[in-house]
């Protein structure tokens, strides 16, 4: 019996490969884990006691932790840990935190010359004053990734405030009064490749928004709860890739220098769509004007609806748009469909989301109109090879509209089709529906995804 307990304990040290390691290649290992769950490998065994002391990487997320709990924990590891190697915090704080006891916490961990800082403890509240930007984040010269998942007050001193390696910068902000105080934040990051903001625009005096950032690759600008409007927003990125805007303050976009554009996602929102103003329609196709050469496009629920109601003004063509996502509503129903294949005249991809048209399925759904177009848009006729169309339900107007592709799209290689269960009938209609293609196959799924890169697009459903 001796023997056979012998054995299995030399089976146990013999698959034990980690505890073999060196330490500071454990410390790093358990860097990945939660720093909770790291802190417990200490009662493993009396080796791994304290090498959770050598972490790299600190994560604690408290957001519903008794305040004193989570600030004794933090303050237990930032005392213990081996701080030189620290490169990474990532703090997600309970309300009720101290201002004062998170700047101390900041200014540890910045002292340390950390790369990576992720902060979060509280988002903005109206009857409460926004926090000031901790000032210590502003000496570090070390970050190389800074995410502010809180509303501060942006106040950035006179004297020059430099991130010099500075590669993804991510907040959530008051627009600040003056506006030199965003100019200098931005241009004190000489090599920023993402950047992403969130702005509150309704109580500041600032009507204008500059990103003017050459080294900039990705952008996500989030603008609002505006009730004034009238927001002027000049982009000037020659080596933007990728462009997500999502705006409810209908404000003025001016594109500059956008040569490399390869992906644009919009959401545009108004409150009530019977009530938009010709000013905002032109603001919204100013929008597209300016991002025209980007490859792919995505337009969110509720842009379709404000497209709607812009169908009688000029738009322009995306001459080099090669896939499109659309999400329609049942607001404005298939009414800017038409137009939208008529501007994308080399489409080669198209995406059509029906879920917010059909968001009430089964229960209630307000009537849609499909109208045949008047011309069969050059895209149908020449390029578009897929075609996928998600959330059908199988309504008269649906069946409709994917009629119409079918029986017009000369080159469609693959109509793929994600539903609500389906009535046979609407099926079997589907299928033996004639096509304008001959090697045109009609598909159906539970699911369609894609993938998109500047070299290939890739689509399929499971």
């Amino acid at each position: 019996m001796q023997e056979v307990d012998m054995k299995r304990e030399k089976q146990v040290e013999q698959l034990d490969i980690i505890s073999n390691l060196p330490d500071h290649i454990i410390a790093h290992i358990i860097s990945f884990l939660p720093t909770e769950e790291a802190i417990r490998t200490s009662i493993l065994s009396s080796k791994w006691k304290y090498l959770w002391k050598g972490i790299s990487s600190v994560s604690l997320q408290g957001t519903q932790s008794d305040p004193d709990r989570f600030a004794n924990l933090v303050e237990h590891v930032l005392n213990n840990c081996k701080s030189t190697n620290f490169l990474s915090i990532n703090l997600s704080c309970p309300d009720n935190i101290g201002l004062s006891r998170i700047n101390a916490w900041i200014s540890t961990a910045l002292s340390c010359k950390i790369e990576k800082l992720l902060l979060y403890f509280r988002k903005y509240f109206p009857d409460r004053s926004e926090p000031p930007l901790p000032k210590c984040v502003l000496d570090c010269s070390t970050l190389i990734v800074l995410k502010l998942d809180s509303y501060f007050d942006l106040c950035i001193p006179e004297s020059i405030v430099c991130f010099p390696h500075l590669k993804l910068l991510d907040f959530n902000v008051i627009l600040p009064d003056q506006d030199r105080v965003m100019h200098q934040l931005l241009s004190s990051c000489p090599v920023l490749e993402e950047l992403s903001v969130s702005c509150l625009l309704d109580f500041c005096k600032v009507r204008k928004i500059n990103i003017c950032i050459p080294t900039l690759k990705k952008l996500r600008l989030c603008l609002e709860y505006s009730k004034e409007g009238e927001y002027d927003v000049l982009i000037d990125t020659p080596n933007l890739e990728y462009l997500y805007i999502e705006d409810d303050s209908l404000s003025r976009y001016v594109m500059k220098n956008l040569s490399r554009l390869h992906h644009v996602e919009i959401t545009y929102d108004v409150i009530c769509v019977e009530s938009v103003e010709t000013k905002h329609k032109n603001s919204i196709l100013q929008l597209l004007n300016g991002i025209a050469a980007t490859d792919v496009m995505t337009l969110h629920h509720p842009t379709s609806s404000v497209l709607g109601s812009a169908c009688s003004h000029t738009w322009p063509t995306f001459s080099n748009l090669r896939m499109l996502e659309i999400n329609l509503t049942d607001e404005t129903g298939w009414t800017c469909f038409p137009r939208v294949l008529h501007s994308t005249p080399n489409l080669l991809v198209l995406i059509l989301d029906l879920g917010r048209m059909n968001t009430t399925y089964p229960y209630d759904r307000n009537p849609c109109t499909w109208a045949p177009l008047d011309s069969v848009p050059i895209c149908l006729l020449e390029n578009l090879k897929v075609i996928g169309v998600k959330w059908f339900a199988g309504f008269e107007d649906e069946v409709e509209a994917v009629e119409y592709l079918l029986k017009n799209a000369k080159v469609l290689e693959r109509m793929m089709i994600n539903s609500y269960p389906l009535d046979d009938e609407v099926v079997d209609k589907l299928l033996m529906c004639p096509t304008a293609s001959e090697i045109c196959d009609v598909q159906f799924y539970d699911n369609i995804f894609f993938q998109i890169s500047p070299i290939k697009i890739s689509v399929w459903g499971i």
